[in-house]
């Protein structure tokens, strides 16, 4: 039996589902395909008739596609049109004769990815980092972890359908002084059905320069983002407002700085 166990949706007019055997005697000879059990057959054939497309795949069967030129053979494939994500699941195929039964069952998954993936960090006024990681339609479900120095974090999860694919969300609140001064922050997405895996990283410094305060004095963390809004270093002379910029790959102890508001001389 030959199915195929993953497929990205829309990258495929069409899908066969190959169910070969071999058996001297055809007296009798029945051919059914089921979808996720027995009570839901989706396709059945009895040589020499035509084949039929039963339940939740009428109307979306190829009922003339022939996988051999054996009359006891060549209607044993489902040919199935335009693949969705409502096909997801397993398969069954069942051929007997009056003699004999023999039956195997595969899965297949219809895969879509991300349609969005973020990671957004915020260093909170009491001391804390919360971290937040989404990911919207996709399909099926996957699961989202958040981890800081490659240690997995205690998070809080939530999941929804929308359309028919998912959207997720999970949070992690850290205390900032538990973390090293430098730290990878990650977020893992995986879709294990689909054998699928995306990751989002950044970079968290807990203790920012001094030179990093905004006008209220409050710290702001550092990543390897543009963190924009800073005053400019006494040594960047004629500039009113100045970013800073960590390097890719990060280096903690370099910040580039970009003067993005230079002082107009007055004449």
């Amino acid at each position: 039996m030959r199915v195929p166990e993953v497929l990205q949706y829309g990258t495929r007019e069409a899908v066969t589902l190959d169910c070969d055997y071999v058996t001297n005697n055809v007296t009798g000879l029945v051919v059914k395909w089921f979808y996720m059990d027995r009570s839901q057959p989706v396709y059945q054939w009895i040589p020499p008739q035509k084949p039929q497309a039963l339940g939740i795949m009428k109307n979306k069967l190829d009922l003339s596609y022939k996988v051999s030129s054996n009359p006891y053979t060549q209607h044993r494939a489902l040919r199935i049109l335009e693949p969705s994500t409502d096909m997801t699941g397993n398969y069954t195929c069942v051929v007997s004769t009056f003699l004999a039964e023999d039956e195997r069952t595969r899965p297949m998954t219809v895969f879509v990815p991300e349609k969005r993936f973020d990671m957004i960090m915020d260093r909170l006024s009491d001391g804390y980092l919360n971290i937040i990681c989404s990911v919207e339609g996709v399909f099926p479900q996957p699961e989202l972890v958040i981890l800081a120095g490659n240690r997995p974090l205690n998070a809080k999860s939530s999941l929804n359908i929308i359309n028919g694919r998912y959207t997720a969300l999970t949070s992690a609140v850290v205390k900032i002084e538990y973390l090293p001064p430098t730290v990878e922050i990650l977020c893992d997405m995986q879709v294990p059905l689909a054998n699928y895996f995306s990751r989002k990283r950044d970079i968290f410094y807990r203790d920012p320069p001094p030179s990093t305060l905004n006008p209220t004095g409050s710290a702001n963390s550092m990543t390897a983002h543009d963190q924009g809004g800073f005053g400019p270093p006494p040594g960047l002379r004629g500039c009113r407002l100045a970013r800073y910029l960590t390097l890719v790959p990060p280096d903690p102890r370099t910040l580039l700085c970009v003067c993005t508001e230079p002082v107009t001389p007055s004449h």
